[in-house]
């Protein structure tokens, strides 16, 4: 919707787009544009027009607004009002495909005031003072007035720049959190940017640890969280392999919780075109198991992430001052692991932040700085990782643009050192009692060895686990699915060290692995396997005629 004079509206485009909900049968988010999209009218009549110092956006975002002029909140609540009263006046069966509002007070969907600092002193803002931070709640309070419980609407609100108190102390939106868990009690979801735009990115381990326990099989409060794949996957670092690319992004993203991806129109159009659409139907599969009881799949995706800031995992004493800017402790960190393939392709980059690593990053790194340490899973787990079974990268060579998706990580069998075991157990509550039940395993190995032998076994409420699949190898170098529908499974954490299914080295041969999916029932038919090649277009990438799209909600 638009509004180029004051007090006219023209509701056509969000109308279309609800009628479109309903017609399809799908849902839909809206957003209102706040900050720099602020129509040109509403400083005629007086709101202060603030001009930065960024140069970066300064085409895209020539002015803003001043945000706490009296005009300007005026305007803008007179602005939501009318949108309130207007999607107030369609019927139910219209607005009930609308899923949830995304709050924007500021500069786009990033909850700052300005991109780059205020030229005129008098109205600078930054991201964490007072003075924003109380504009930004009494505009929350505004949303939750008109478009609540309380307005009979009834939509779910999302929200960017909330976070809780983490154990570091690091958040800076504590306020704006202890407001939306206090008056949001039934829920809200939250925006984080960057967890499906790639993996081993900055700060990501903080953002899954904060969030998570609200996400996954949630106690109390309940979240929902979103993202958002803008053009990062036409940069350097996605261009290297894009179906790869795009399977660990949507696996970093599951891993955090996250069940709304927002994904570039032209993205989903050339996944088609070149064959690499898989992410996008694994992303949907799991974006939805959030209660272990009533979840009917679950994954677990092997992987380790150096994460350079982890003084206890990696030791000053031993691998240097922990700093996102020494270069020289990742590096001592990746060589103890190089043997198993681990490698920093670009170092530069291991010093940038999550922007500048999606924008400008031309290599993939295996060390960062708060990466995600452990496996990506959700509702299945691995048990004592690092204890039964020796981390891998780069499985059959450097990562090349046509490596099958598997490639990237994986764990594997040493029995050198004894590590003949992985143990895996499903989330407490996915099998809800001690009976028999349908339960039906897929494993995803690397055969790398001819004659290497391993099995599957599992918990079927027995004294000791029974096999499920006994598997020799070609030692042809393919990635091959292994799948088994059992009839017995007990899945009460039984087995071996706890768990509920374990893959067990029955040789000297040291066997490669980097999926485990349980499915609640019979295997479904066809299963959803990625294919095996994928179609390059060489030279694709930022300034081809892909660079910009609209955008389709993949939920």
């Amino acid at each position: 919707m638009s509004q180029k004079k004051h007090g006219s509206y023209d509701w056509r485009v969000m109308d279309r787009a609800v009628d479109r909900a309903r017609k399809d049968n799908i849902s839909l988010y809206l957003s209102f544009e706040a900050g720099p999209m602020t129509p040109e009218w509403v400083y005629d009549k007086g709101v202060p027009k603030v001009v930065t110092d960024d140069k970066r956006h300064a085409d895209k975002f020539p002015h803003y607004p001043y945000y706490l002029s009296p005009k300007y909140k005026k305007f803008y609540h007179e602005f939501l009002t009318e949108v309130a009263k207007h999607i107030s006046g369609y019927p139910k069966n219209k607005r009930e495909h609308i899923a949830f509002i995304q709050v924007k007070t500021g500069c786009t969907g990033d909850e700052c005031p300005y991109k780059g600092d205020a030229v005129d002193r008098k109205y600078r803002l930054t991201p964490n003072s007072d003075e924003w931070r109380q504009f930004r709640l009494e505009t929350f309070a505004l949303y939750e007035k008109l478009f609540g419980r309380e307005s009979g609407l009834n939509i779910r609100l999302l929200l960017n720049g909330v976070a809780p108190e983490s154990e570091d102390g690091k958040n800076d939106h504590t306020e704006e959190w202890k407001w939306a868990t206090s008056h949001l009690k039934e829920g809200f979801g939250i925006k984080n940017g960057a967890l499906s735009r790639g993996h081993h990115l900055s700060g990501e381990r903080s953002a899954i640890t904060d969030f998570l326990p609200y996400l996954v099989d949630p106690k109390g409060l309940t979240l929902f969280r979103r993202s958002v794949m803008d053009q990062t996957w036409t940069r350097p670092l996605y261009q290297l392999n894009v179906p790869l690319n795009f399977y660990w992004g949507a696996i970093n993203a599951l891993n955090s919780g996250q069940s709304v991806w927002d994904v570039s129109k032209v993205a989903i159009q050339v996944s088609k075109e070149q064959g690499f659409d898989y992410s996008f139907y694994f992303f949907n599969k799991y974006a939805g198991q959030i209660h272990p009881a009533t979840a009917t799949d679950a994954f677990c995706a092997l992987h380790k992430g150096l994460d350079a800031a982890d003084t206890t995992a990696y030791p000053e004493s031993k691998f240097g001052k922990a700093s996102h800017k020494n270069v020289e402790r990742m590096e001592k960190i990746c060589a103890a692991y190089a043997k198993y393939g681990a490698a920093n392709d670009d170092k530069p980059a291991l010093m940038l932040g999550q922007v500048g690593q999606r924008g400008d990053q031309i290599g993939f790194n295996d060390v960062g700085w708060e990466i995600w340490p452990d496996n990506y899973s959700r509702l299945l787990y691995q048990i004592d990782a690092d204890a039964t079974s020796v981390p891998l990268w780069r499985v059959g060579g450097p990562i090349t643009p046509t490596s099958p998706i598997y490639s990237r990580f994986a764990r594997a069998f040493e029995h050198s050192s004894k590590k003949d075991g992985m143990y895996f157990k499903l989330h407490d509550g996915f099998s809800q009692d001690a009976k028999p039940k349908v339960m039906s395993i897929t494993v995803v190995w690397y055969d790398g060895q001819a004659g290497s032998t391993w099995k599957l076994d599992y918990d079927a409420g027995t004294p000791t686990m029974k096999t499920a699949l006994t598997i020799t190898g070609k030692g042809d170098k393919q990635w091959r699915h292994e799948a088994v529908t059992l009839q017995d499974a007990v899945f009460r954490h039984g087995g071996t060290k706890g768990s509920d299914i374990a893959l067990v080295n029955t040789d000297t041969k040291d066997d490669i692995f980097s999926l485990i999916e349980v499915h609640r029932g019979e295997q479904e038919l066809p299963a959803l396997r990625p294919p095996t090649e994928y179609r390059v277009v060489p030279g694709f990438g930022k300034g081809t005629k892909y660079e910009k799209g609209d955008k389709k909600k993949m939920k």
